[in-house]
């Protein structure tokens, strides 16, 4: 299984963060609208599917969060063709909760690290910081200057419920 090395930060200012990626001649990706059906396994152990699409690529993902460091989550993603068919098959299986979340993301890539803005309703947009190990990943926290700032690798989840919101109250979640 392989490791997924990310973290998150919040509380950011949007408007600073994308100027300091171009600063440092990053490359800008426009703003990609994005689907996503999430299927709970076990919300006790962490474990969840997600099927996402940005309507030009979908994919099949499944993660198990061990914590909150930048090193504990395993992933397995291949890619499908067709995010309504693909939903179906899952629609048909016995998940204990099934929910649909909408978001918009603007990716920043930088010596092989992505920086991304991410934007989910209801609560504030914040900075993800994703590359190929735990060391790339802080340097990207290095080169934003926010190496001190609270960040850690949390579960979408995670990130609502520290601004109040149960998340799976909402079997919906769209813009």
């Amino acid at each position: 299984m392989a490791k997924e090395y990310e973290t998150k930060v919040l509380e950011i200012n949007i408007e600073e963060i994308r100027q300091k990626l171009l600063e440092l001649g990053a490359k800008e990706n426009k703003e990609i609208f994005q689907r996503r059906y999430v299927y709970d396994i076990d919300s006790e152990d962490h474990d969840w599917i997600r099927l996402r699409t940005n309507g030009k690529k979908t994919t099949l993902t499944y993660k198990h969060k061990k914590g909150s460091q930048i090193d504990e989550t395993e992933e397995i993603e291949v890619e499908v063709n067709d995010f309504n068919e693909t939903s179906k098959i899952f629609l048909k299986l016995n998940f204990k909760e099934i929910i649909y979340q909408e978001s918009k993301r603007i990716l920043f890539e930088l010596d092989e690290i992505e920086f991304t803005l991410d934007t989910w309703p209801k609560i504030p947009t914040y900075l993800e910081i994703e590359s190929s190990s735990k060391e790339k990943v802080l340097e990207g926290l290095r080169k934003l200057g926010l190496e001190n700032k609270d960040c850690g690798n949390l579960s979408v989840k995670d990130v609502y419920s520290k601004y109040g919101i149960d998340l799976h109250k909402y079997k919906e979640l769209r813009f």
